[in-house]
């Protein structure tokens, strides 16, 4: 019943928004504009009810185990009445009070059978790692099709991966989960178990993990990030390709050449010329550059400047650097933070990164 109610008012009202938002003005349907207010508040007012009602909820209106529904099939409810409550809300205007959303816990995927122990069907790695397969990748969806397939592209360490994910503690109790918003992370920017795993999985794949506590949050006291052995279900949906950053990110190589300022540098290809540019050239250059903690800053391959004026370069570091190399010259800089955004969060403007940046140049051509 509750899902044909919410349902209901989402096509009703939620629906009926976004097709007028969608199409011009003159081509919009048109609609009375207060005909609906009663039927919608007395609609709101049922699923308000609902929502924070839960034991109502549970025993009178929802058959037995229908909370106990697929992820996926929890996804599309947990959408639905998000948005739906959410459109209720904005046309009730509620107080500060009930601005801060809509408590919907109830939703929340139970944990599941085996969270206390890992079972014998799983498969345990050498780390200590534990998983098991809930759900075949897209490439891979036919049992006569190998998961070794060449077709299941996987992430590596250093790329992006959008995922959908629940955790829980061994007694059940769910401490973290992405519930209808899914997640951007970098692979090796997460916790020990998830860098591990994610990359055992490829799109469409839904997996369980059993991560002991030396791979998760270790003996840690804040109550968002528990201690002891943690279960995940991680559901991964797209791989964002990023460039494969330097080793060495926290420090310059023993190797690297210094300039006076602090900037260090190694020539990767020598060039092809014979000019470099001076404050005043138009230049054409192909960079990646990171953070020290393996983020990536600026980077060509993903819509950054190529052609610019060499003074107008942000970055003391980069111009310094720019103008020892020749045309057709790939190196490799080290710019200490005194020379980039600032040593430390204080010094850096909002959003940029403080301390030490590394970028690869190719300085492909000096147009002037």
């Amino acid at each position: 019943y509750l899902l044909l109610l919410v349902r209901f008012v989402w096509l009703r009202f939620g629906g009926i928004r976004l097709l007028e938002q969608s199409l011009p003005e003159q081509m919009a349907p048109r609609r009375p504009r207060h005909s609906g207010n009663l039927l919608l508040a007395a609609l709101a007012a049922v699923v308000v009810k609902l929502v924070f009602d839960r034991s109502s909820l549970e025993q009178a209106w929802l058959p037995s185990g229908a909370l106990d529904c697929k992820s996926r099939s929890r996804r599309w409810l947990v959408n639905t009445a998000g948005a739906t409550l959410g459109s209720v809300a904005q046309n009730l205007q509620p107080s500060p009070a009930n601005a801060i959303g809509f408590d919907l816990s109830f939703l929340d995927p139970k944990a599941p059978p085996d969270v206390a122990k890992v079972p014998a069907d799983a498969e345990v790695l050498p780390s200590g790692l534990a998983t098991k397969l809930l759900l075949r990748p897209t490439c891979a969806l036919s049992k006569s099709k190998p998961l070794t397939s060449p077709d299941c592209d996987r992430p590596q360490y250093f790329d992006k991966v959008l995922i959908d994910y629940s955790g829980w503690t061994p007694d059940g109790k769910m401490f973290d989960s992405s519930r209808n918003e899914k997640r951007l992370v970098r692979v090796n920017s997460v916790m020990k178990g998830w860098t591990e795993g994610l990359p055992l999985m490829a799109p469409g794949e839904t997996r369980r993990f059993w991560i002991p506590p030396e791979l998760a949050f270790g003996n840690s006291t804040d109550p968002n990030k528990p201690s002891g052995p943690l279960v995940f279900d991680v559901e991964l949906f797209g791989i964002e390709r990023q460039p494969r950053p330097p080793i060495e990110l926290d420090a310059p190589p023993q190797d690297a050449v210094f300039t006076v300022s602090g900037l260090a540098y190694k020539k990767i290809k020598p060039g092809t010329g014979s000019r470099s540019p001076v404050p005043e050239s138009n230049i054409t250059a192909l960079y990646n550059g990171w953070s020290s903690n393996g983020d990536l800053v600026l980077s060509t391959s993903f819509g950054a400047q190529k052609t610019f004026l060499l003074k107008e370069v942000p970055i003391q570091g980069l111009a310094e650097g720019l103008q020892l190399m020749v045309e057709g010259e790939t190196r490799r800089f080290w710019i200490p933070g005194k020379l980039a955004f600032g040593e430390t969060k204080n010094d850096a403007r909002s959003g940029l990164p403080p301390g030490l940046l590394v970028f690869d140049m190719r300085l492909e051509s000096i147009n002037s």
